[in-house]
């Protein structure tokens, strides 16, 4: 065998230089972004509202909007799932301001408070 045939098989070049490995990546690998589990958590929470209780609903309106401003922002999904829920728990917060008052009001005249 010649000696050109040798230094084909050697790891390194003619020059003696050594190329780089590429094991490593430079970054890490990012995970998936992420879901949408606090927008669809936000419209459960203000659905729940219309339901159960007023804080429920104050509850889905933060959440919606966490999750909306991620969603904007490209951190995050369900945007449009986010915007339903802070609507949907302001729209559950009127609800419950004018229901409270007239139940209140209800009360006090059939005598239960006195």
């Amino acid at each position: 065998m010649s000696e050109a045939s040798d230094d084909r098989d050697e790891p390194a070049g003619r020059d003696g230089y050594e190329h780089p490995s590429y094991e490593h990546q430079p970054y890490p690998p990012q995970g998936p972004p992420p879901g949408a589990g606090l927008a669809v958590g936000s419209l459960v929470c203000s659905i729940a509202g219309f339901v159960l209780c007023a804080p429920m609903a104050i509850a889905g309106i933060v959440m919606g909007h966490i999750a909306f401003y991620r969603a904007r922002h490209g951190r995050g999904t369900g945007g449009a799932l986010a915007l339903a829920g802070f609507v949907i728990g302001y729209a559950a917060l009127v609800v419950w301001g004018i229901a409270i008052p007239l139940i209140v009001h209800a009360l006090v005249q059939s005598g239960v408070f006195g």
